[in-house]
């Protein structure tokens, strides 16, 4: 888990302000460059856009609601909010990339191709910046942060790079005399959202199923730390969870069968207290205690 600054904490406060606002002049951008420009691929990607400002709403309420304390009826806190947001981003990316490479096809079909103009490749290499520039921002703040639904946006932006990327190409063949690449870049523009919905959807699926927290080097450093302790003999079950930005530990300390309860009590607050200096974003540890009777007792 990676150590987050306080320029981090700054980023990762704002990352849905500024995606908002950002696509949301992108929006008007593509808009205005796909009507008058004449472009039917820049129009699909301001579709996308459009998309893209739904997400950023998501993320802005996903975030300030998964940062809530746990309380009576959430024990373990409010993160999963983070993965239902990325599930819903993942299946309104997929949503938009069917309606827009269906509208692309019947362009095609019906023979309805125009040749754009040089404004239409302005808006295509602006869009291509400035999503590059978000995503950087985005994926840096979500690693950092380790948030699900900041990474599931960032990626999302980096198929805004790749789809306006093919736009551009797109509009400039059509301008070359080749009009068919126009409606053919909205297709691909449709492809690379589908592709990369069908990812986020998968990923935010997984973390609301509580899907195991795989991070080996992080257990086997956990593991290092509860034998460290002098009256723990080994450690059985070993076991994380990630929900929302916050990870939750339940493992099994083995005991020296001589030890006392207020040893094994302070041993286990011991250990509580080194995996939280440790590591950052640790919602809580469970330790289950045992000896050498099979009878178990959580402290």
């Amino acid at each position: 888990m990676a150590v987050a600054c306080k320029e981090c904490y700054w980023c990762a406060k704002h990352v849905g302000g500024i995606n908002l606002w950002a696509n949301l002049g992108l929006l008007v951008v593509k808009i205005l460059g796909g009507v008058f420009g004449r472009s039917q691929a820049l129009i699909a990607d301001a579709v996308h856009s459009l998309s893209d400002v739904i997400i950023a709403i998501l993320l802005i309420v996903g975030l300030k609601v998964s940062s809530a304390p746990p309380d009576d009826d959430h024990h373990w806190g409010h993160g999963n909010i983070e993965f239902i947001v990325s599930a819903i981003i993942g299946m309104v990316l997929v949503c938009t990339a069917i309606a827009i490479t269906i509208v692309s096809l019947l362009s095609i079909i019906q023979g309805d191709t125009y040749n754009p103009s040089i404004m239409a490749v302005w808006a295509a290499a602006i869009s291509v910046v400035a999503n590059e520039i978000m995503f950087r921002h985005s994926l840096c703040a979500g690693e950092q942060m380790d948030s699900p639904a900041m990474i599931a946006n960032a990626w999302e932006n980096r198929s805004d790079v790749y789809s306006s990327l093919a736009v551009l190409v797109g509009v400039f063949g059509a301008r070359i005399g080749f009009t068919v690449l126009d409606p053919i870049a909205a297709i691909i523009v449709g492809i690379m959202i589908a592709k990369n919905g069908l990812k986020t959807l998968i990923s935010g699926v997984k973390g609301i199923t509580d899907s195991s927290f795989d991070n080996k080097a992080m257990l086997s450093q956990v593991r290092e730390l509860v034998l460290k302790e002098d009256g723990i003999v080994n450690v059985g079950k070993l076991r994380a969870r990630k929900t929302g930005q916050k990870v939750w530990i339940d493992l099994e300390a083995i005991f020296k069968p001589e030890m006392k309860v207020a040893e094994v009590k302070k041993i286990i607050g011991s250990v509580r207290k080194n995996i939280a200096d440790k590591f950052e974003r640790i919602g809580d540890v469970v330790i289950v205690s045992r000896v050498t009777e099979p009878e178990l007792k959580e402290i």
